[in-house]
């Protein structure tokens, strides 16, 4: 495993790890922006891919977030860290807010996508979204940042899962609560705003790699239906319903989730290049 530090065209800069050798694989993570998030998932991927996460521009060890941002800004970035690597074409894996960035590079700069996985996200926000990003914004301003993580949690985790590692979550939230930085709320509140303004709806058909969607039945962030409207209009796609796993499915049942996307990712490897 290696880490570093991409530099951005602008003076931004992108702390990134890769995992393994072979076809590059970029995990794109959510509206936490964490490398981190994609840890345990990464670990499965690597052993057929050259597999890249990266913490977004003012999360984790990246530079700081100065000022408004939008998915096609959080897109650029992942242009100069694939620049910064080298990689020209990849296989991307976007979750939730990063399926909205995965959307975007895809349309914005087709080139470099060989495949597509869109987890538990949205071609345009829908009303339910706007109405629940618009309480977390409010929350946030009025409780802050540590009230917001708490809220969060059981949003994101489904309750069987959060029910039995109720430890777990807790003892995350208290070191997130530990390496939080003055900024981070203002961070999480430019994300949101950008995610509200996410809006690829009418392009969606223009996306020409193949696609793989895949969401949990019980996901109350991003709803089934959104990811259904994403696999009925972008042409390659077909869609993987769970039937349980709330939006972070990836945690609460990783056997499924990596059933539903890493025999799609594999697909596209050469024969010479698939390794059991």
């Amino acid at each position: 495993m290696n880490t570093g530090l991409a530099s951005l065209p602008d003076g931004g800069a992108l702390a990134y790890t890769v995992r393994g050798e072979g076809p590059a694989l970029v995990l794109i993570s959510g509206l936490g922006g964490l490398a981190s998030f994609w840890n345990a998932f990464a670990e499965i991927c690597a052993p057929h891919f050259r597999v890249v996460t990266y913490d977004h521009r003012g999360v984790g060890a990246s530079s700081a977030l100065e000022g408004p941002t939008s998915i096609a800004a959080m897109r650029e970035d992942l242009v100069g860290l694939l620049d910064h690597l080298g990689i020209a074409r990849a296989a991307i894996l976007g979750h939730s807010t990063g399926g909205a960035i995965a959307q975007s590079l895809a349309l914005a700069h087709p080139e470099r996508v060989s495949r597509l996985v869109l987890s538990a996200t949205f071609g345009r926000p829908c009303a339910y979204m706007r109405r629940l990003f618009a309480g977390r914004i409010e929350l946030l301003d009025q409780l802050g940042i540590d009230a917001y993580r708490r809220h969060a949690v059981t949003l994101l985790n489904a309750p069987y899962w959060l029910d039995a590692n109720d430890a777990v979550v807790e003892a995350e939230l208290q070191a997130a609560a530990a390496r939080s930085k003055p900024t981070d709320a203002a961070v999480v509140r430019e994300r949101m705003l950008a995610v509200l303004g996410h809006d690829a709806d009418d392009r969606l058909a223009q996306i020409a790699a193949p696609v793989r969607v895949v969401v949990a039945a019980d996901d109350i962030v991003t709803p089934a239906y959104l990811s259904q409207r994403l696999a009925d209009v972008i042409p390659q796609a077909e869609l993987r319903l769970l039937p349980r796993g709330g939006h972070y499915a990836m945690r609460a049942e990783p056997a499924l989730y990596r059933d539903a996307v890493l025999d799609f990712l594999r697909d596209g490897l050469p024969a010479a290049e698939t390794r059991t």
